[in-house]
């Protein structure tokens, strides 16, 4: 996976807003002050932030993966 990937990636119609608007998503849920588990818990409150950004990412980069292998020329192709 490289930025070339995720740029088509985003600019492919045919994909789903919703699974676009993960990353953004994930950073409105860091930024946004109501969390399923308060900021001001030491420690536990910055790991659910964590844990959905790691959620995210995971799926994100997921998606762009598949994206990129349905993209690719398979041999025999004549593209």
């Amino acid at each position: 996976m490289n930025a070339t990937d995720v740029a088509l990636y985003l600019r492919d119609g045919a994909v789903p807003w919703w699974k676009k608007g993960v990353g953004i998503f994930a950073a409105l849920y860091v930024v946004c002050p109501l969390d399923l588990i308060p900021d001001w818990i030491p420690m536990i409150g910055w790991l659910d932030d964590l844990g959905v950004l790691g959620i995210c990412a995971w799926y994100f980069v997921r998606q762009v993966k598949k994206h990129a292998a349905q993209r690719a020329p398979r041999p025999g192709d004549d593209r």
